[in-house]
């Protein structure tokens, strides 16, 4: 006897009505920023407030500064018009253009969204798989920024505070933003950064490096050293050197002379914060303020830019194109006012 069999066909879950991008939602601008802003500001180093922050430039920015001279004088009748007294200098902080043009497999970043809605939502992960999408670019983009930030990079070429080419070596430091075109292992005569010579970082020589930039600004810039914004940055590297350090010199406890029972996320040596920015490269360290460093986007401005484009729809791949337009740029205010510690292999002849 024959048998009925109520056949029903398969419906395929179509998981790209997630993803879809019209031209009605497209993100330019403004618009742009909720998706740009993370690629930007996530970077360590800006979103720690290690670094002054400008946003909102189109191309260049002129930072201003103000150096005093001696302002006391002796006694007397007149007003004093020395010139010198005050000396109004600028410096500019110029952006380059950037992009982001990325082809990522909706088949492999799926299972990975799916996942993380399965075992339960957070503030910190997207809901919408666009969204998400876009956060993990987002995410991988910032580190590179914040590598950038300190060593440079090229295509397209970017000087960093301590490097113009990606790699940390004599020739970068010599072309970075802290030190261009500078020479002498004492002092870059052209920066006018101030650049100490020490070994290689270790647990044991940690203080002596830091005590070396120390009595540096002390006897070249010490107004620095009693400014709230003055900082030790460091890697990540030599910032686990010195809780290293501070353990070993407290019998385990970092419970020493420069710890004073320190908290390991909030370290300090002689009463100044030591940061660690990961972009930083291994065996050197800045000692400066923040408010002296810049780091400057176009984000507020109508030239930024992302997008999301579904090519699976028209090119028979399974591929979203994500694509981001930005711009960035770093610059230092006053040189003198910066001191930095390397190997004497890196410090430019």
């Amino acid at each position: 006897m024959a048998k009925n069999f109520n056949l029903k066909k398969a419906t395929p879950y179509h998981f790209a009505t997630d993803i879809v991008v019209s031209p009605a939602t497209s993100y330019a601008g403004e618009l742009a920023l909720p998706y740009l802003a993370p690629a930007v500001k996530l970077a360590s180093t800006v979103a720690n407030g290690y670094v002054t922050e400008l946003d909102g430039i189109t191309s260049k920015a002129v930072v201003s500064t103000l150096s005093p001279g001696t302002m006391i004088k002796a006694s007397g009748c007149a007003w004093d018009n020395d010139p010198t007294s005050l000396t109004l200098g600028e410096k500019v902080l110029s952006t380059v253009d950037m992009m982001v043009n990325e082809q990522v497999c909706r088949g492999t970043i799926y299972p990975t969204w799916v996942a993380t809605q399965m075992r339960g939502r957070n503030g910190s992960i997207p809901a919408d798989f666009g969204d998400f999408l876009l956060s993990v670019v987002a995410n991988k983009t910032a580190e590179e920024i914040e590598n950038r930030i300190w060593i440079g990079g090229t295509a397209p070429a970017f000087a960093g505070f301590l490097s113009n080419s990606g790699t940390f070596n004599r020739a970068g430091l010599g072309a970075s933003a802290l030190v261009p075109g500078g020479s002498g292992a004492g002092y870059y005569v052209a920066g006018k950064t101030r650049g100490v010579s020490i070994t290689a970082i270790t647990n044991a020589n940690i203080d002596d490096a830091l005590n070396s930039a120390y009595a540096t600004a002390v006897a070249g810039c010490p107004g620095i050293l009693q400014k709230d914004d003055c900082k030790f940055f460091v890697n990540q590297k030599t910032y686990g050197l010195y809780m290293q350090f501070l353990a070993l010199s407290g019998n385990g406890q970092g419970v020493g002379m420069l710890s004073l029972n320190q908290d390991f996320n909030a370290l300090q040596y002689l009463g100044i914060p030591v940061v660690a920015c990961p972009g930083m490269p291994d065996d050197a360290f800045v000692l400066a303020q923040s408010s002296n460093l810049f780091f400057g986007t176009n984000l507020g401005t109508d030239v930024t830019e992302a997008k999301l484009i579904p090519f699976y729809e028209y090119d028979g791949s399974d591929n979203v194109g994500v694509s981001m337009r930005f711009a960035v740029g770093v610059q230092v205010g006053i040189p003198d006012d910066v001191v930095v510690a390397t190997t004497t292999a890196i410090l430019p002849a």
